[in-house]
C-alpha cells in the first residue's frame, strides 16, 4: 500500500497542484453548511473556491489540453462528500444526451457525461465509479483489481445536472454511510475524472491515463490523484433491506382463476468496514435439487422458501 504519510497535497486554499513530472494532486474543502443538489452550481461556494481544472485529452489527441473546460469542485461535510462539475461547451446544440435508465450502457458509451472514480481505501486497486450524463442520468459500480467492473453495485447518493448558456453542470452528493473506507478520521483517497465529449469524439482526464486504456483509465486506481484533506465519520455498518414481491395470475378452462403470489428478503449488513455480510430469505433466483422438475418458460424462478447467508470479505 502506498506511504500516505508523505503526501502533502497541494496547499490551501489551491485545491489542485501539478508537479513538472505530471503528477497532481487534490484537494477537498470541509462546508460550513450543505451544499443544495439542484445542479445549478449558483452557491457560495463555487464563487469562492477556486475549481480543479486543465483536463488533457487521450482522444483524439494525446497529452494536449482539452479544447473544452472543464472543472471540478471536491468537498465535504460532517453527513456527506460533494462533487460537482462545470462543462464548458462552444456548440452545446450538439450535445448528444438521450438514457435515463439507471445503470444502462449507453450513459457511458453513447451520451455526453462526466465519470469519476474514488479509492476510499487508497490501495491503488480497488474503487467506487460513478456516472452522469448530461440529462441526469447515472451509473454506479464498483471496481476491483483495476479491471473486474461491477454494475451491480448500487448505492444511496444524490445527483442533478442543469443546463446554461455555455454548457452544462451537475452535482453529486454521496453520504459518508453509503462508502466504505480505511479507519481513521482523517482520510487520503484515489480521485480521477473523466469527460467524454460526443460531437468531438473527444475524451480527457484529470490526473492522465495512457492512451492505450481509453475509457479503462478510470478503472486504474493507480494511475488516481491523491486527494487530501478529507474528515470523515466513523464508517457506518450501514444496513440495508430489499424486499421484493411477486404476483401471477392462472385461468384455466371451466376452472376459476388462480392468483399466485411470493414475497422475500434480501438483506446486507456491514460488520466491518471490510466485511459484509448478506442474508436472502426465499431467493428469487435459485433452485434446489429437491425441486420437482417443471418446464418454466417465465422469467421467474421455480423454487421453494429458502434461506441464505453469505459472507464477503475485502481483501
Amino acid at each position: 500500500m502506498p506511504d500516505a504519510s508523505r503526501i502533502v497535497g497541494p496547499v490551501a486554499p489551491a485545491t489542485i497542484a501539478r508537479e513538472p513530472d505530471g503528477r497532481v494532486s487534490l484537494r477537498a474543502v470541509r462546508l460550513t453548511a450543505p451544499l443544495r443538489i439542484d445542479g445549478r452550481l449558483d452557491d457560495e461556494f463555487y464563487r469562492t473556491v477556486p475549481a480543479m481544472s486543465d483536463f488533457a485529452q487521450i482522444e483524439p489527441r494525446e497529452g494536449l489540453p482539452a479544447t473544452e473546460r472543464t472543472e471540478v469542485w471536491i468537498a465535504f461535510d460532517e453527513q456527506q462528500v460533494y462533487f460537482a462539475f462545470r462543462c464548458w461547451d462552444s456548440h452545446p446544440e450538439l450535445r448528444v444526451a438521450k438514457e435515463m435508465r439507471r445503470d444502462n450502457g449507453n450513459i457511458w458509451n453513447g451520451d455526453d457525461n462526466v465519470a469519476f472514480m474514488i479509492d476510499t481505501f487508497f490501495d491503488h486497486r480497488n474503487s467506487f465509479q460513478f456516472t452522469l450524463n448530461s440529462i441526469g442520468g447515472r451509473q454506479d459500480a464498483q471496481v476491483f483489481n483495476e479491471r473486474q467492473w461491477s454494475g451491480d453495485w448500487n448505492t444511496i447518493w444524490s445527483s442533478a445536472t442543469a443546463s446554461f448558456e455555455n454548457g452544462w453542470t451537475a452535482e453529486v452528493a454521496i453520504p459518508f454511510k453509503s462508502l466504505r473506507y480505511q479507519p481513521g478520521r482523517e482520510q487520503i483517497w484515489g480521485f480521477n475524472a473523466m469527460r467524454t465529449n460526443r460531437w468531438k469524439n473527444e475524451l480527457s482526464f484529470l490526473a492522465p491515463v495512457p492512451k492505450s486504456l481509453g475509457q479503462r483509465g478510470l478503472l486504474q486506481a493507480s494511475l488516481a490523484a491523491p486527494l487530501v484533506g478529507l474528515s470523515v465519520p466513523p464508517g457506518s455498518r450501514n444496513l440495508e433491506i430489499k424486499p421484493y414481491a411477486i404476483a401471477n395470475a392462472k385461468q384455466e378452462r371451466d376452472a376459476h382463476g388462480v392468483l399466485l403470489g411470493d414475497v422475500g428478503v434480501d438483506t446486507k449488513y456491514g460488520l466491518t468496514q471490510n466485511l459484509t455480510a448478506d442474508f436472502t430469505c426465499n431467493t428469487d433466483f435459485g433452485q434446489i435439487e429437491a425441486d420437482e422438475q417443471q418446464l418454466n418458460l417465465t422469467r421467474y424462478a421455480l423454487h421453494p422458501t429458502e434461506l441464505a447467508v453469505n459472507f464477503s470479505a475485502r481483501s
